[in-house]
């Protein structure tokens, strides 16, 4: 397992140690945790740009109503 290290002040330390108490884990669990959740959002979102983009492009979307008619509803 690698080690990774980052400089925060005595006050981001603090609080970053009283989080990882609160929630149960140890400060590395916390900020693996946390900060993989983060980076797989930003995923998350860059993708749902990127198909919301795409579907804008090509939008065969219809209404309810021409949905209810097609299906003979």
């Amino acid at each position: 397992m690698s080690t990774i290290t980052f400089r925060v002040t005595d006050e981001e330390k603090h609080f970053i140690q009283s989080m990882a108490e609160l929630n149960g884990l140890s400060l590395s669990e916390l900020a693996r945790k946390k900060l993989l959740e983060s980076l797989e959002d930003q995923i998350d979102i860059t993708l749902y740009n990127e198909a919301m983009k795409a579907h804008k492009l090509n939008d065969e979307s219809i209404s309810h109503q021409d949905m209810l008619k097609e299906l003979g509803l």
